[in-house]
């Protein structure tokens, strides 16, 4: 049977996370507070500093610890069912046999935490040690929020994570081997280099998921929907039952070169003539486009890696959840382009128009280029022109921005971290939430 836990009051917590930030500042006398099984049930723990402390065994089940310190501390058999843990330090944590069941993980670093099984020991009365449970327990992290966890090298093998939410988590080399993802929600999760052998991820959503370099031995896919996803060739192979993944071009009904004539035809003549280009979870790698009018194209969920649209016309086109990475747009008229969701790193943008286009010469109506959520990740935007244009969420890690013009375009919750922008402009953009920009900007207008 678990053993009891020592129940600890509100002022007492207080006061040793108080001690341990002077324990972690090596003053003089402080002692490291231990905490193994003790029952800190719905205390408030928003803020504090317990780095390092050994909680093993203990409860902190419905506890408030947003944006607490729980790095290098060791978790080990905790109860953390209904923990708010929203922006919580978990890095290199032991959470090993943790139950996080419908826990709020979202926006945590867990960078390298240790989440795998793990059977509970305590010291007996002779001074050695006896299993509280003899059950080897997973973590279990049912239902629980991780949205925009990084949790970059961590080690979840084994974890039960039915319909856990990992919308834009970041899983870069991550364990996850023999974990139980089924039903779970990994849209625009980040899971390059991840090892996947054994994993379950029957029915699980993995709209705009990054998955290259992923390893797949023996991995479960039936009904995993990977609308948009971005696959390498292994992932591709390994997603045997799965859902929206990309074709060859053999699904057309007619060759690219006729599609695009009776597109161009359509477009000379406003519909009149010819027929509009629209593919859906088609693989068109390094195709040619350059020079092409493919305004008004819908082209979703397409692989077109290494594409080339240098020069060509695309005002209006639809490119949602494609994966456009090494793509080459130079000098492209992508006005009002719906590039949702697109992975575009490594593209190259320079001197691309994306502005926003009047509508009937009234400037408070407009159609804007719509890059919401597109990774940019090391692409090209030099001197490229968004004016007015919409990237919420756009994520421009170590991007080239030089000489760009963001005026008047939507860029909350943008990232810029790493990103170059010397000599752009961000006259009356929405910043708000926005991060990672290595220039001071002006105010934003509303």
């Amino acid at each position: 049977m678990p053993a009891e836990r020592v129940k600890i009051d509100q002022s007492t917590i207080a006061r040793l996370a108080e001690g341990n930030a002077r324990f972690q500042r090596g003053q003089r006398g402080a002692l490291r507070p231990q905490l193994a099984y003790h029952d800190l049930t719905g205390l408030e723990l928003s803020g504090l500093d317990f780095s390092g402390v050994d909680f093993s065994g203990a409860s902190l089940h419905r506890v408030n610890a947003r944006g607490t310190n729980f790095s290098g501390a060791n978790l080990f058999g905790t109860d953390m069912r209904m923990a708010q843990l929203h922006g919580a330090d978990l890095s290199r944590a032991d959470i090993r046999g943790a139950c996080l069941r419908g826990a709020d993980l979202s926006e945590a670093k867990m960078f390298e935490a240790d989440l795998r099984e793990g059977t509970l020991l305590r010291q007996d009365k002779k001074g050695g040690l006896s299993p509280v449970d003899l059950e080897v327990l997973p973590v279990e992290l049912v239902i629980a929020n991780m949205s925009g966890a990084n949790l970059t090298r961590a080690k979840l093998a084994g974890g039960f994570a039915v319909r856990a939410d990992l919308t834009n988590a970041i899983l870069r080399g991550a364990n996850l081997t023999r974990i139980d993802l089924r039903n779970a929600n990994l849209t625009g999760a980040v899971l390059e280099n991840a090892d996947l052998s054994q994993a379950n991820l029957s029915g699980s959503s993995l709209h705009g998921a990054v998955l290259t370099g992923v390893r797949w031995l023996g991995v479960i896919m039936d009904g995993a929907d990977m609308l948009g996803a971005v696959l390498d060739e292994p992932a591709r192979t390994a997603a045997l039952g799965a859902l929206n993944v990309p074709q060859g071009k053999q699904t057309m009904t007619a060759s690219i070169d006729e599609l695009l004539a009776a597109h161009e035809a359509w477009a000379r003549s406003v519909g009149e003539t010819g027929k509009r280009l629209q593919l859906s979870g088609v693989h068109l790698g390094g195709v040619d486009l350059s020079n092409r009018d493919l305004s008004g194209a819908v082209l979703l969920n397409c692989v077109l890696t290494g594409a080339r649209f240098v020069g060509a016309k695309l005002m209006v086109i639809d490119l949602t959840l494609s994966t456009l990475d090494q793509a080459d747009f130079t000098g492209a008229d992508l006005r009002a382009a719906i590039m949702k969701q697109a992975f575009l790193s490594r593209a190259n943008l320079t001197n691309v128009n994306l502005d926003a286009v009047v509508l009937n010469n009234d400037a408070k109506h407009c159609r804007r280029s719509n890059l919401d959520q597109a990774r940019l990740w090391n692409a090209q935007l030099r001197n490229a022109s968004l004016r007015g244009a919409s990237l919420l969420n756009a994520d421009f890690q170590r991007a080239d921005l030089t000489g760009a013009d963001f005026t008047d375009a939507r860029l909350a919750g943008a990232s810029f971290v790493g990103a170059s922008s010397g000599g752009a402009r961000f006259d009356g953009a929405d910043l708000r939430h926005a991060h990672g920009l290595s220039q001071p900007v002006p105010a934003t207008t509303s």
